[in-house]
């Protein structure tokens, strides 16, 4: 299982996108025991979630999917071909399961049958709008909205919202976001309920858990820690410790600081919430290794920075000189070793999704498969949306 998130025009996160695979290659199963396994563990939230069960049978099993409102199955056009599968789109949508279409269509369809669908997921080498030379060829229109999938590029992606693209599959994560160095940018409503919760005293656990939805603020916070405002500079293996190293006054006085440097929104938006996703992901990854358990903050950190140097222009090792960062961090995400590092590098190869190397990194951790769906899941279900909504029909 893989997964991506879903950015809008906004470059705001507003759902996600899980593939699956079989774990033997030459199994077919069927599309309806695939989707079945899920029910395990679901988001509960109104954030749309695509399904890809990319070598799954469509068969009459998908009927009997008792499906959250929230999910949407992508079946790909090419089997569109088949009039049993036609017939099985349009029953399917009857019954209430709600599909997107993956890939254009090389037949056309009957508009009874496109109405099947939410939208269209569109790879950007097939988009026929992809032009530089002038508007859309004559005749090309479309029917329903559409998600553009494979634009690994900024340039890509901007150009897909111009020609219309609702959304899109992922964000590119191998071009650094910022163009000039400037310090993490923690989230102004995150700061601004942290503050309110230490004006009421409140529970440690409650600030902890607001302190972990934001890793640029986790960052400053334990880097705070290792500068000079303390008489000995500190090496803070968890937030929670940080919280309680930290006395009232000091804690109310850095968030007034960091309410400075805050900001509602940005580009960089996408890029945070994977981070978040992440850590949320390492840390329930931590309860499935033989020797993970002992890493789970080291875990949680090192996914939390792990986009760091690409939304502040900084390398690692400028953005660690002053912070008294864990050991086992500070090696994952500079030296790309101790610990950590394999369980990043697994993650890495799940958001691109790459089967051969997932595998290699899971059973190098000696994570069984089961144990690392469900800590995916888990971890999409704990991570909030920017837009927590449904998509509309088309």
């Amino acid at each position: 299982m893989s997964y991506a998130p879903l950015i809008d025009r906004e470059r705001r996160t507003f759902g996600t996108r899980l593939t699956m695979l079989s774990v033997r290659p030459q199994d077919r199963l069927p599309v309806g025991l695939m989707l079945d396994q899920l029910g395990m563990v679901w988001p509960e939230a109104t954030a749309p979630v695509l399904i890809a069960p990319l070598d799954a049978e469509f068969d009459e099993s998908l009927l009997q999917w008792q499906a959250p409102a929230n999910a949407i199955v992508e079946l790909p056009s090419i089997a569109l071909r088949d009039p049993a599968i036609q017939g099985l789109a349009q029953r399917a949508r009857r019954r209430g399961i709600r599909l997107a279409m993956r890939g254009r269509p090389d037949v056309p369809l009957p508009p009874a049958l496109l109405r099947c669908f939410d939208y269209a997921m569109i790879h950007v080498t097939e988009d026929r709008r992809r032009r530089s030379d002038g508007p859309p060829p004559p005749g090309v229109t479309r029917r329903m909205p559409f998600i553009i999938t494979g634009a690994f590029r900024r340039s890509e992606l901007d150009a897909a919202y111009e020609r219309g693209a609702m959304g899109s599959v992922g964000v590119p994560l191998d071009e650094a976001c910022a163009t000039m160095e400037r310090p993490a940018q923690p989230g102004q409503s995150t700061v601004l309920e942290l503050l309110s919760l230490a004006h009421e005293h409140a529970e440690l656990e409650k600030m902890e858990a607001v302190v972990k939805r934001d890793p640029a603020l986790t960052f400053e916070l334990l880097r705070f820690l290792g500068t000079s405002a303390f008489a000995v500079p500190m090496q803070v293996a968890s937030i929670r410790r940080a919280l309680m190293v930290l006395a009232h006054g000091d804690l109310t006085r850095w968030l007034s600081r960091m309410l400075r440097i805050s900001t509602a929104a940005g580009s960089t938006a996408p890029l945070m919430h994977a981070s978040l996703r992440r850590a949320l992901f390492l840390e329930h990854l931590a309860g499935c290794s033989p020797d993970g358990a002992e890493l789970r903050d080291a875990l949680y950190l090192t996914g939390a920075f792990s986009l760091l140097d690409r939304t502040t222009g900084s390398s690692f090792t400028r953005l660690f000189h002053h912070a008294a960062m864990p050991t086992p961090v500070r090696d994952a995400l500079i030296e790309r070793s101790g610990p950590c590092a394999p369980y990043l590098a697994l993650v890495e190869a799940i958001e691109r999704s790459d089967p051969i190397n997932s595998r290699k990194h899971r059973e190098g951790l000696g994570i069984a498969p089961l144990d690392c769906n469900l800590a995916l899941l888990r971890a999409l279900a704990a991570a909030p949306t920017a837009r927590d909504d449904n998509l509309a029909p088309a």
